[in-house]
């Protein structure tokens, strides 16, 4: 039956004609988008209210076996959408909380009918059907704990579609006020909206799911140590970016190059950590996000500090658990389930850990954890910088001074000596020692470029504001983001004359791309020829 505004239109099945009863019959999840020109489409049974339909997907609703109902899902004419199995995924997700409620409402309606008498049993019935009550009791409970399982797994599942999610808006916002063409400026119209429709759909699951946690299981994988941990970081730079937050990442170099590490729960941990990081912390704060090696121990340390609110003594504890937060009103005023910290701490204590809490209200807070790590290559992620002939000018202004403090920390992480490293505010205070120079997008003029050619210096930009640069304004020199991951890129700047260059001579283009590949995680400048007189060409430029 459906119900309307005005009544239910009973839609009967015994005819066995519609796309609705091919569902019943099937027992299948289906996706029309364009339902009126389906073979098999009955409009008294497909569409009875005679909606003016384009698009439609029906998920049968299905428990033990048994066959519940359907639920249906439309897009009218007036505001198309063609389902994908993306929205399939989703309503099945959905399934299980509406069989839930169904039974829930059975439950009532039968309660208000008459009150159940499981136990209450005639003199004259024989003993087994004491038995029969109590199998039936048990299968129900069997029932109850498979369900909550589900229950919680999708719950903790849909959480982790919705970060992303989150981190992807902020990247199409950016490109949106980048594009000037009208056509692209459409299509990221579109990818926000469906970006913006899953975090929608899957806070709208959450808000309707209280229960406890389930796990995923292990997915032990080696990995390149500093691309991964940085892969992760750099999903959250435009959301940063758009808060005007100082956003800093650490990923020490003495990282063993290559780990074995369960990548789906500790990318989880950290998109968890630092997605609540940027929630609650204001405009212009500043975040920091820090994994280091403990040789000793062989343990990685990770942390995420940030200088939001901040939590209270009391409530420390508390937002450890699924579904606590650290105030009534955090809901309402940052959203968010309390899920993501339960998330956090279960899979730290997986990977024999244990997830800990520094907080003080007004000052900000450091969520932080070492876990023991099994080293597949124990040679350390970037080498030390052995050449201490360089000296490095940092070219700045006040507001720039978060970063650069950042950026010496790691020069000196990397073995330059800190008496080494210059902060200046002018291009008079560059003094003749200096071999390097960092430029943040707002000290970068025409004048600097000028000197640092005169001087055969190497020069570094840093874009302040995202996209805000290309290659072409700033020629030879190299360009970073402070919103990036850049330690490579400070390593490489000033160590350009150790590192290797590879030069890959070959015609197809699929095999250049499988040798780029081969070497992503060395550190090495490639150059490509089609063919060999362009080879020859560059291999004597370089001599």
């Amino acid at each position: 039956s459906r119900e309307r505004e005005y009544g239910v239109n009973e839609i009967s099945m015994e005819s066995k004609e519609g796309l609705l009863y091919k569902c019943f019959a099937t027992k299948t999840a289906t996706i029309y988008n364009y339902i009126t020109s389906e073979k098999g489409f009955i409009q008294k049974v497909d569409n009875p209210d005679k909606i003016k339909m384009k698009s439609k997907i029906m998920i049968p609703l299905i428990k033990n076996g048994e066959f519940i109902g359907i639920v249906t899902a439309y897009s009218s004419v007036k505001k198309i959408k063609n389902f994908t199995n993306n929205d399939l995924d989703i309503f099945k997700a959905v399934a299980p909380f509406v069989i839930g409620a169904i039974e829930q409402m059975q439950k009532n309606n039968f309660k208000e009918e008459s009150t159940p008498q499981i136990f209450k049993v005639n003199e004259q019935k024989k003993d087994n059907d004491y038995v029969e009550n109590l199998d039936s009791l048990d299968s129900m409970r069997t029932e109850i704990k498979n369900s909550q399982e589900i229950v919680n797994f999708t719950s903790n599942i849909v959480h982790d579609i919705r970060t992303p999610a989150n981190g992807l808006l902020g990247f199409l916002e950016i490109l949106e006020e980048q594009i000037l063409d009208p056509r692209i400026k459409e299509y990221i119209g579109h990818a926000k909206s469906s970006a913006a429709l899953i975090n929608d759909l899957t806070t709208s699951i959450l808000d309707g799911v209280s229960a406890k946690r389930n796990l995923i299981v292990d997915e032990i994988q080696q990995i390149n140590s500093t691309h991964f941990f940085a892969s992760i970081a750099e999903i959250f730079s435009a959301n940063m970016y758009k808060k005007n937050i100082n956003y800093n990442i650490f990923i020490d170099p003495s990282l063993p190059k290559e780990i074995r590490i369960d990548t789906m729960k500790m990318k989880r941990i950290l998109m968890n950590l630092i997605s609540n990081a940027s929630k609650f912390t204001p405009e212009h704060g500043s975040i920091e996000f820090s994994v280091r090696y403990k040789q000793k121990e062989k343990k990685l340390h990770i942390f995420v500090k940030d200088n939001g609110i901040g939590i209270v003594k009391e409530k420390q504890e508390d937002i450890f658990e699924a579904f606590k937060q650290a105030e009534d009103n955090t809901k309402e005023l940052f959203g968010g389930t309390g899920l993501g910290l339960s998330i956090c701490a279960a899979y730290v204590k997986e990977m024999k850990g244990k997830l800990l809490i520094d907080s003080e209200i007004d000052k900000g807070s450091t969520f932080y954890f070492d876990i023991p790590v099994d080293v597949a290559n124990e040679s350390v992620s970037i080498k030390p910088i052995q050449n201490q002939t360089v000296k490095v000018a940092i070219l700045l202004n006040q507001e720039n001074s978060f970063v650069a403090n950042h950026m010496a920390r790691y020069f000196v992480k990397l073995g330059l000596n800190v008496d080494n490293i210059k902060a200046v505010t002018s291009l008079e205070q560059i003094s003749e020692d200096i071999t390097h120079v960092i430029a943040f997008e707002n000290k970068f003029s025409i004048e600097i470029f000028t000197h640092i050619k005169q001087n055969s210096l190497q020069l570094l930009v840093v874009e302040e504001n995202f996209l805000s640069l290309s290659i072409e304004n700033i020629e030879s020199a190299k360009l970073v983001s402070q919103y990036s991951y850049y330690g490579e890129s400070l390593y490489s700047f000033v160590c350009a004359c150790n590192i290797p260059k590879v030069l890959i001579v070959e015609d197809d283009q699929v095999s250049i791309q499988l040798i780029r590949t081969m070497l992503k995680n060395e550190y090495c400048e490639i150059d490509t020829a089609v063919n060999g007189q362009e080879g020859l060409d560059l291999l004597n430029q370089a001599l």
